[in-house]
């Protein structure tokens, strides 16, 4: 990891799950500037469900990577392998996040949706 990733993980880690959500609804507000008024009131929803679900992939991502795609379970006497609650919740989360991005990039113009749609849709191809 470097420098800069690492201090970019530091701040993003000092910071409160509201206050990392709001940052994300600022980066996400700007693709839709150009609706009309009745629209946007209509998407602001919508729009803090995306930044919620984005710091919640995040968080879902370290917690994956700091465990085991398996880990071991006991129930009783019994003890087997199950698979990582957090890999099942990033699996749920990330179909849901790709099917919101989707509809509001279909609520924008044309000229707008390509570019709206790679932005929000940068977070699921960041790399770590």
């Amino acid at each position: 990891m470097n420098l800069k990733a690492s201090k970019e993980t530091a701040i993003k880690t000092s910071l409160t799950i509201e206050q990392r959500i709001n940052d994300e609804q600022k980066k996400i507000k700007p693709l839709f500037k150009y609706l009309d008024r009745d629209k946007k009131r209509f998407i602001e929803k919508m729009i803090y469900q995306l930044a919620f679900m984005q710091v919640t992939l995040a968080r879902l991502v370290e917690e994956i990577n700091k465990g085991e795609i398996l880990e071991d379970f006991t129930q009783g006497s019994q003890q087997f392998k199950r698979g990582n609650t957090a890999l099942k919740d990033y699996n749920a989360t990330i179909k849901g996040y790709i099917s919101l991005t989707k509809t509001l990039c279909d609520m924008l113009p044309d000229s707008e949706q390509e570019n709206a749609g790679q932005a929000l849709m940068g977070f699921v191809a960041k790399p770590k």
